[in-house]
């Protein structure tokens, strides 16, 4: 699965009561580029650039897989420099509970 093959999953992957109230747009910057924007407990993938974002991902696609279904620790990914994050770190903190990462595979 790509990157991308997997951010177009997230839709399916939201946890509605993890995002209740949360407006965000999520930047992915993988081998094609990718925005998340969650609003109103529903999330949609923009193939992309976003214009703001608050929280902006930079890794390798197998990364991102391994970030999103559980086998790759986030904080380990930063400290390794495997993850680049640009903005609000409180979002990066909570990204795990935003998708259902049983949903993803």
């Amino acid at each position: 699965m790509t990157a991308l093959e997997l951010l177009n999953k997230l839709p399916a992957a939201i946890n509605p009561q993890a995002v209740a109230g949360l407006n965000c747009t999520l930047q992915f910057n993988t081998s094609q580029p990718a925005w998340v924007m969650i609003r109103d407990g529903t999330c949609t993938v923009t193939q992309g650039t976003a214009e703001a974002a608050d929280l902006t991902l930079a890794l390798a696609d197998g990364d991102l897989l391994g970030l999103m279904t559980g086998k790759l620790d986030g904080m380990m990914a930063v400290l390794t420099g495997k993850l680049k994050l640009q903005g609000d770190l409180g979002l990066a903190q909570q990204l795990g509970r935003y998708f259902d990462a049983s949903r993803l595979s």
